[in-house]
């Protein structure tokens, strides 16, 4: 049997769902029509983002603030191929890369902020593509607007980032998630070391990989460097990174925030992390009640969202199969 891209990219836009209303989403879902205004600026969020949406609310926030002239993108319509290409179909995988670059090419862009590390990874690694336009990570970009930028609030908070440093691009993207959050007034960065077993992103993939004992473990001595140096926060680099690591907030030790809603909040700009806080009630019937309003507001099925939020936000456990693991 086929994997079943269906319920994958289902189950992204299930979350998107009970998280957001329609009238919250000022990205984009659909291609660019064919008399499409130029923006000046892409801001390319890829696919799982979506399932923490306060993340885009977060960052397209950070660029309104900035005045900037952009369109902000996102899920299956504009995926990057990287699901397809991990289960075999190259072919597949290659028409959606091509067909995504020539959605983002209609806006005619001078520039493409990737959000998503897969994205990048997809095209710059896997494919190797000589993408059409500039680009950069949401971080990169951001830390080069530093001047532009005006802070309302000092953030007193003691903060460590968890970050990957498998290679360059990854170093990069979390030195400038470093720059931005010394950058807030009040906040003081703590530094430690990324954990190399880590891989480029935080997966599911990886949990199995490594064992969900050995991850886990890894992920409370990384809690624990931190700690030591005095955090209170320890900051995420990646998307993925937030889903999977939010839930060891639930044991005490230190609170679990992505590093741009950290960054935000020294501009006054907060936006509830509502995956976190399904994930740390592991109580369904209290989710579906929260999540009713936004449930209705998009014509959800009440028996499919029932499903979807015994299995996603029930106990804390176990790490996903492998031929489920989402890749960011």
């Amino acid at each position: 049997m086929g994997y079943d891209y269906g319920r994958y990219f289902g189950e992204i836009a299930l979350t998107h769902d009970l998280i957001t209303r329609p009238e919250q989403r000022t990205w984009r879902l659909t291609p660019p029509a064919k008399d499409e205004p130029r923006r000046r600026i892409v801001l390319y969020l890829g696919c799982n983002v979506l399932r923490t949406s306060h993340m885009v609310q977060t960052v397209t926030a950070i660029f309104d603030r900035l005045g900037l002239d952009y369109v902000a993108v996102g899920g299956p319509t504009y995926c990057c191929g990287i699901v397809h290409h991990r289960q075999g179909d190259t072919e597949a995988a290659g028409g959606m890369n091509r067909h995504t670059v020539e959605l983002l090419q209609r806006y005619e862009p001078e520039e493409v902020v990737m959000w998503c590390p897969s994205c990048i990874y997809f095209y710059d690694e896997v494919q190797k593509v000589a993408l059409p336009f500039p680009w950069s990570h949401a971080a990169e970009f951001l830390a080069r607007r530093l001047p532009e930028i005006t802070f309302t609030r000092r953030v007193a908070a003691t903060v460590a980032l968890h970050r990957h440093a498998s290679n360059e691009a990854r170093r990069r993207e979390g030195d400038a998630g470093r720059r931005l959050l010394e950058a807030v007034p009040g906040l003081r960065y703590v530094e430690i070391e990324p954990e190399p077993r880590f891989g480029r992103l935080c997966t599911v993939q990886v949990q199995a990989d490594l064992g969900l004992e050995a991850w886990n473990g890894l992920i409370r001595d990384e809690i624990e460097r931190a700690r030591a140096g005095g955090a209170g926060i320890l900051a995420t680099i990646y998307h993925g990174c937030q889903r999977l690591l939010c839930g060891f907030e639930a044991e005490g030790r230190i609170a679990i925030e992505h590093y741009l809603s950290v960054f935000a909040r020294g501009l006054g700009i907060e936006f509830e992390d509502t995956y976190k806080k399904y994930r740390l009630w592991q109580d369904p019937e209290r989710v579906l009640t929260d999540a009713a309003p936004c449930q209705r507001a998009n014509g959800v099925d009440p028996a499919r969202a029932r499903v979807f939020v015994e299995a996603t936000f029930g106990a804390l456990a176990r790490a996903a199969d492998k031929g489920d693991s989402p890749p960011s």
